[in-house]
Parts: C-alpha cells; sequence; structure tokens
C-alpha cells in the first residue's frame, strides 16, 4: 500500500496535534507540582531547597525511565 502526499500530511497533523495534547499534559503536571511548593509555607530557605530538590530529583528519574524505554524500543 502506498502513502500519497496527502495521507502523509494528514498523518503528520495528527501526530502533531498528539504530541502537543502529551506535551500540555506533562507540563501541566510538573507546573502543578511547583505550585505546591510556592504554596505551602516554610519556615526557612532550605526547607524551600529541599522541597524543590525532591521535585527536581523526580523530574530526574522520570526523565531516565523515559530515556530507557526509548532506547529499548529503538
Amino acid at each position: 500500500m502506498e502513502i500519497n502526499e496527502k495521507m502523509m500530511r494528514e498523518l503528520r497533523k495528527k501526530f502533531d496535534i498528539e504530541m502537543n495534547r502529551k506535551e500540555i499534559e506533562i507540563v501541566d503536571h510538573w507546573k502543578t507540582e511547583i505550585e505546591a511548593v510556592y504554596r505551602k509555607k516554610y519556615d526557612n530557605l532550605a526547607a524551600v531547597q529541599t522541597e524543590m530538590k525532591r521535585v527536581i530529583e523526580r523530574m530526574g528519574n522520570r526523565v531516565s525511565i523515559l530515556t530507557k524505554m526509548v532506547r529499548e524500543e529503538s
């Protein structure tokens, strides 16, 4: 089966839309996490830094997991 140019454009458009939806979900998730840190009352700067470090570590862990999954699929 041969895919013509019009079908390729339509598939690309659908793919781009889906990727944008996924990116919105991801950014919204981490925005919510950071907002929680921002709203929380802290006794000192060290407590804020500790909480931010936890969020950064979680983000790093997620990046590592996704990177590993991509490598395994390719």
